[in-house]
């Protein structure tokens, strides 16, 4: 197959991918408005015992700690100063702004009346978490939004907002890691009040610090996950040298977790451990696959060179914090007889579309912004490469006809 057939293929397969997720976000987007029509009450299956489903699972609970690399890697790039690392930052705070962006959307969809969402501005409850995690996702959705605007600016040529925001960038890096370590703790506040009701082998009082590190090391495998993927489907630089920096950051913080999830087990449980067999299984693996896998991959010197074995890695450590935070919010709640929870049609659709937004999102905003390249003494707007390319062609087309 020729070089122009391989071309003509990539580009029609790209456009069918964006068509797709179109099409998938667009019947999100109906299920919501038929949400936001009909009630919670005819849309989704939740009900007294289970008044918090699929929605709060996965579009907040989950989706909070897999955004999370945009401050992990601003605080390792900007405050730890370890600035080879530049060229990741940008792609994770495009993940975090979509990511708590869309985490917005999914708290509205939650609210039984979200027209009273306004409320929490109006009537402070400082003794609640979820007060504390709701003040704190809209503060850090600004920053990220401030954050996301470089690129923009950059796009736009917008010179004197980029001087600004390039003045501020340390500040805002740290002011992100300060807002996330409270509400990512505070996520794992909220099941504390579960005393009686989330299974002893997910309860105890160190769930907080259990969530806080697990979004850390989940943050830094997101970024090896993201890299991994827009160098293989996007045609973007091969960062596997910057992220083999970060697999050996990354054990680390999951040392401190599994020591810290192994004294709560055996100090800090009040309460059977090994009564339902269902639970103990998901249990087991959430964490050998979830983590003590990973943890040996990342302990290897070979992940340092192996691109494939970095993407393994860090899938893996995906797959362990989704099921964890679901074992908390969701399979830990269940009690011996009572009937099961399945999300309704109209909450899966909506998670789907949620999910397709972001990619298209991620898609569309690293095609037309330059969001793989930094340049902090650079004050004049970067052609991003895609166009630096054209630029080229045309020149060549040139040559040749004046040849």
């Amino acid at each position: 197959m020729t070089a122009a057939k391989l071309v003509i293929n990539e580009i029609k397969g790209y456009h069918r991918f964006i068509q797709l997720m179109i099409a998938l976000t667009g019947v999100g987007a109906l299920a919501a408005l038929a949400r936001f029509i009909f009630g919670l009450g005819v849309t989704t299956n939740l009900n007294d015992t289970y008044p918090w489903g699929l929605w709060i699972s996965f579009d907040v609970v989950t989706s909070v700690p897999l955004a999370a690399g945009a401050f992990t890697i601003g605080v390792v790039a900007h405050v730890f100063h370890i600035k080879k690392l530049e060229p990741l930052v940008r792609p994770a705070i495009i993940t975090g702004f979509l990511g708590y962006s869309l985490v917005c959307i999914g708290l509205l969809l939650d609210l039984g009346q979200p027209q009273r969402g306004i409320n929490v501005l109006l009537y402070w409850n400082v003794h609640s978490p979820m007060f504390e995690v709701s003040m704190c996702i809209m503060a850090y959705t600004t920053v990220l939004t401030l954050e996301f605007l470089h690129p923009v600016a950059e796009r736009f040529g917008w010179h004197l907002p980029l001087r600004l925001l390039r003045t501020l960038e340390i500040p805002f890096a740290i002011l992100a890691a300060m807002i996330s370590t409270l509400h990512q703790s505070t996520l794992g506040t909220f099941f504390l009040i579960a005393v009686d009701k989330l299974h002893n082998l997910w309860y105890n009082p160190l769930l907080p610090l259990q969530f806080w590190l697990s979004s850390i090391f989940t943050g830094l495998s997101i970024v090896i996950f993201e890299a991994s993927l827009v160098h293989k489907y996007m045609g973007q630089p091969d960062e596997s040298d910057l992220l083999a920096t970060l697999t050996k950051i990354i054990p680390w913080v999951m040392g401190v977790y599994i020591a810290v999830k192994a004294y709560a087990l055996a100090f800090l449980s009040h309460g059977p451990l090994f009564d339902r067999p269902v639970l103990l299984a998901l249990f087991l693996v959430e964490m050998v696959i979830g983590v003590f896998v990973p943890f040996c991959m990342y302990l290897t010197n070979r992940i340092r060179t192996d691109k494939k074995m970095q993407l393994r890695a860090a899938s893996f450590v995906l797959f362990g914090l989704v099921l964890n935070r679901f074992n908390v919010s969701m399979f830990g709640m269940e009690q011996a007889g009572q009937q099961i929870y399945v999300p309704s049609v109209i909450e899966s659709l909506v998670t789907m579309g949620i999910i397709s937004a972001h990619i298209l999102f991620f898609v569309l905003i690293a095609k037309y912004f330059p969001i793989f390249e930094h340049h902090p003494e650079a004050t004049d707007y970067t052609i991003p490469d895609h166009f630096r390319k054209l630029e080229k062609g045309h020149e060549g087309l040139k040559a040749a006809h004046e040849a």
